[in-house]
């Protein structure tokens, strides 16, 4: 009993794969006609090569076009659309369905010249030369290493003269130590590296990616982005 239960489970969890190559072949036999095939004939104008590339980027396109406007509809037991289908469809994963794997960084240190408005303080812009040097070789976050250096050049130097502007008034006063300031900067950094987070979230849910993994790489500013069955990375870029 508990062998047949399992094998029906397991039967149901693939069908939702075989559902949505099913799909992808309608997509692909809807991409492939003579019509297509005389278009991209007449936009070569002659030209051999070219006409290999329009015709493979016109397919491309129409495939894309029936698989988006498909995405919504209902076409699985009367309640699953082709978008539920790609989300339970079983996960080869990157090694054997292929796709895409990006490593994106934010750039603390342009939010830390950002929160500044730009200073040309001396000792500022020595201080971010040399954090950013040191990031080179050290494991600590760039806030650390730019407090760490700002008071290296400069002992008496004080960040609230450089970040106690308009926008921040009600972080950092002019009488703010360092570390008070700092401890301001790292949330700010930290609250800029979230909103990145969350909007390539955002953005990848929306693209409609199979079984997306996006993930934050701990004591870093690197987000590891991991897309199976890509085909578009050109698409998926932009």
């Amino acid at each position: 009993f508990f062998a047949i239960a399992f094998a029906l489970v397991c039967l149901f969890q693939l069908s939702f794969t075989i559902v949505a190559r099913i799909t992808e072949k309608k997509a692909s036999n809807y991409a492939k006609t003579e019509a297509v095939a005389t278009e991209a004939k007449q936009l070569a104008k002659g030209d051999a090569t070219r006409e290999i590339d329009v015709l493979d980027s016109l397919i491309q396109t129409r495939k894309r076009y029936y698989l988006d406007s498909v995405a919504n509809q209902t076409i699985y037991l009367g309640r699953y659309t082709y978008k539920d289908c790609i989300e339970r469809e079983i996960n080869l994963g990157l090694d054997l369905k292929g796709g895409m794997n990006v490593t994106m960084e934010v750039s603390v240190a342009d939010v830390v010249r950002a929160m500044s408005g730009f200073s040309t303080n001396e000792t500022f812009v020595k201080a971010m030369e040399m954090a950013n040097e040191k990031m080179k070789t050290s494991q600590s976050d760039f806030v650390t290493l730019f407090g760490q250096s700002f008071a290296q050049i400069d002992p008496n130097a004080k960040l609230s003269a450089i970040f106690s502007r308009m926008e921040l008034r009600d972080k950092i006063k002019p009488n703010s130590t360092n570390d008070e300031v700092l401890k301001v900067i790292r949330q700010e950094c930290t609250d800029a590296f979230d909103r990145t987070f969350n909007i390539l979230r955002n953005r990848i849910d929306r693209f409609g990616v199979t079984q997306p993994n996006v993930q934050k790489l701990q004591t870093s500013d690197r987000i590891l982005i991991e897309l199976p069955g890509i085909k578009e990375p050109d698409r998926v870029r932009k």
